[in-house]
């Protein structure tokens, strides 16, 4: 009944850094195991993701188009979270994703609340019999 978080990677850089550390940790975690990542609208994020794709041919991956505003795909897991059914894989990651998660949505960045968000929308559709797991 709880979910996992074993670890967050995050970078605040250039699309050709955040590219290289997409790879990096791909290869860490090997081919088996699927990626999924959230499509920006608009051409350019159309664009990356057509890119990053390319990039990791040999990988199962899958972009989603973001719906709806950032609140309301978040509400699900932070009501787990609110419930103590989230848990953090203690590590060096902890406090910039907890601080992050306190100050949203006013908070200054939300992409790795949107990552959160994006995972825990795969999970539960996965574990409804909907697809592959992340």
């Amino acid at each position: 009944g709880a979910y996992y978080v074993a670890h967050v990677a995050r970078q605040r850089s250039g699309p050709g850094a955040v590219e290289a550390l997409v790879r990096q940790t791909a290869e860490l975690d090997g081919q088996r195991v699927p990626i999924v990542m959230e499509q920006e609208p608009g051409s350019s994020g159309k664009l990356f993701t057509a890119a990053l794709i390319r990039t990791l041919g040999g990988w199962p991956i899958e972009a989603i188009p973001a719906t709806g505003d950032k609140v309301t795909r978040a509400m699900p897991w932070l009501a787990q979270a609110q419930a103590g059914n989230v848990k953090l894989v203690r590590g060096n990651w902890n406090t910039e994703l907890l601080d992050e998660i306190a100050a949203f949505p006013q908070g200054a960045h939300d992409d790795q609340v949107d990552a959160i968000s994006g995972a825990f929308a795969k999970l539960v559709r996965y574990r409804r019999g909907g697809g592959i797991h992340i």
